[in-house]
C-alpha cells in the first residue's frame, strides 16, 4: 500500500526526476572539472600539483553548511534567479573532490612504462592521452561518476539553500513531508532508494570490477 502511496502523494515522483536531473548535471560538471584536474595532479609540475591539491582539499575541510552559505551569498550578490543552477553548482563543489581522488587513484595505477612505450613508438602527447591513458582509467572514471551520482542524489545541505516549490530534490521533499506526517510512505521511499543504490553498485562491480578500482 505505501509503495503505491509514494507514487501518488507528496510530489515524490517529480522530486525523484528533479534529483535525477541534478545528479546527471553534477556528474557532467564533475567530469569536466575533475578529469583535467586529476591529470594535472598526476602529470603537472610540482608547483601545479601543490596548487591543485590545495584547491581539491578545500571543499572537504569546510563544513557543507559553510560552503552553502558562501555560495548563497555569491548567488544573491550576482543577482541570479536560477535555483536549479545554484543546486548543481553546490553539488559539483562537494562531489568533485571524491571524483578527483578516484580518478587520481586510477592514474597512479597506470605503469609509466606504458606511456613511455607509446611515446617511443612515435605517439604524440594528445594521442597518448586519448588513445592510451584515458581508456586505461575508464573504470576509475565510471566509479568516480557513480560516487558523484550517489552523493548528489542524497545531498541535503546544499539543496536546502536553493530549493523552492518548483525545484525540490527528493531528500528535501522527504524532509518537508516528515515535518507534517509520520506515515510509513517515507519508509517505502527509503527502501526504494537503498535498493537502487545497491543495484547501481552491483552493476558497477559486475561491469568494471569496482572492488579492484577502489583497491587502487
Amino acid at each position: 500500500r505505501w509503495y503505491v502511496e509514494a507514487m501518488s502523494v507528496g510530489g515524490f515522483v517529480q522530486a525523484f526526476f528533479d534529483s535525477l536531473l541534478i545528479a546527471a548535471a553534477t556528474m557532467a560538471g564533475a567530469a569536466l572539472i575533475g578529469i583535467p584536474t586529476a591529470l594535472g595532479l598526476r602529470m603537472g609540475s610540482p608547483r601545479t600539483q601543490t596548487l591543485l591539491r590545495s584547491v581539491v582539499v578545500a571543499p572537504l575541510i569546510l563544513p557543507a553548511i559553510v560552503s552553502g552559505i558562501a555560495l548563497l551569498q555569491i548567488y544573491y550578490a550576482a543577482g541570479l534567479d536560477a535555483p536549479l543552477f545554484g543546486i548543481i553548482v553546490g553539488h559539483i563543489l562537494i562531489t568533485v573532490p571524491f571524483f578527483i581522488r578516484t580518478v587520481t587513484a586510477g592514474l597512479e595505477s597506470v605503469p609509466v612504462s606504458v606511456l613511455e612505450a607509446a611515446e617511443t613508438l612515435g605517439a604524440s602527447k594528445a594521442r597518448i592521452l586519448f588513445r592510451v591513458l584515458l581508456p586505461l582509467i575508464v573504470p576509475s572514471i565510471c566509479a568516480g561518476l557513480a560516487f558523484v551520482f550517489i552523493v548528489s542524489f542524497d545531498e541535503v545541505t546544499m539543496s536546502l539553500f536553493f530549493s523552492n516549490p518548483e525545484i525540490m530534490p527528493l531528500p528535501i521533499r522527504i524532509y518537508n513531508y516528515i515535518e507534517f506526517s509520520v506515515e510509513p510512505v517515507i519508509a517505502a521511499i527509503s527502501t526504494i532508494l537503498i535498493l537502487s543504490a545497491f543495484v547501481l553498485v552491483t552493476l558497477l562491480q559486475r561491469i568494471f570490477g569496482l572492488d579492484r578500482v577502489l583497491a587502487k
